[in-house]
This record gives structure tokens, sequence and C-alpha cells, in this order.
């Protein structure tokens, strides 16, 4: 069962990004009360885990999924002015490629 404070370690863990300052309290309390450790399961790792799972024709390499990752990551950001706009993420490089 998910509770609280696994979805938020979790979060972190994925959107690789730090809890704006007006979060750090709460999150220190709901941390302190259920001690726990990091699963180190990161979006990159996530997203290779699914990508390469299965012998098939994979259109992506692995310099494309870590460029995914980042990509990603770009917008998971706990502030949303932080987060990278559609418009921006369309104009990275990688998706201009040929």
């Amino acid at each position: 069962m998910i509770t609280p404070t696994i979805l938020v370690r979790q979060m972190l863990e994925m959107a690789n990004d730090e809890l704006p300052e007006r979060w750090q309290q709460k999150w220190r309390s709901m941390d302190s009360a259920s001690p726990g450790e990091k699963s180190g399961y990161t979006l990159l790792k996530w997203l290779e885990e699914i990508y390469f799972d299965e012998e098939r024709n994979h259109d992506l390499t692995q310099d494309d999924i870590l460029k995914v990752g980042k990509l990603v990551q770009s917008m998971l950001k706990f502030e949303p002015s932080k987060r990278t706009s559609a418009k921006e993420m369309l104009q990275d490089s990688w998706f201009k490629r040929e």
C-alpha cells in the first residue's frame, strides 16, 4: 500500500528535484514519522527497464533513452514555473534529428 510518505519519496527520486522550501518542514516531519530508505529507482532506470525488457527491434538507442529521460525530468519539477514547456521541449535537438 502506498502511503503519502512513500509517494513523496518516489516523486523525489523520479523527479530528481528538490522540494520547494515551503514544503520542507512538512516533509521532514512526514519523513521522520515513517523512516525508510530510498529505493534508488530513478526515471532513467525505469525507462531502460521498460524499453529494453524484451528482445525486439529497438528504435531507440541507450543514448536516446538517456536523452528522453533528461527531457522528461526537465518537465518533472515541483514548481510549475521551473518546468520545461512543450514549446521548449519540441525545440530540443533530439526532436530535430534525422
